[in-house]
């Protein structure tokens, strides 16, 4: 997804600016994270935006168990 062409004083994409906030990850996580925000056009950031909107469901194990029939493992 592209964003609008910048103006000087309004949100790129968004209707908030971006602030800047660090996240500790493991390689691996990183290369993960990568690899889905490439899979679906998107930077790294972005791709978290996204999750953290709810424009890009997470599914728990428990539902990920139940969609797939497969035992969670929980007791």
């Amino acid at each position: 997804m592209k964003g609008r062409k910048r103006t000087k004083g309004q949100p790129a994409i968004h209707d908030e600016f971006k602030e800047r906030f660090n996240l500790t990850l493991t390689r691996t996580g990183v290369q993960g994270l990568d690899t889905l925000a490439e899979s679906l056009g998107l930077s790294r950031s972005e791709f978290v935006e996204q999750i953290g909107r709810g424009l890009i469901p997470i599914v728990s194990d428990l539902n990920r168990a139940q969609a797939l029939d497969v035992p969670s493992g929980r007791g």
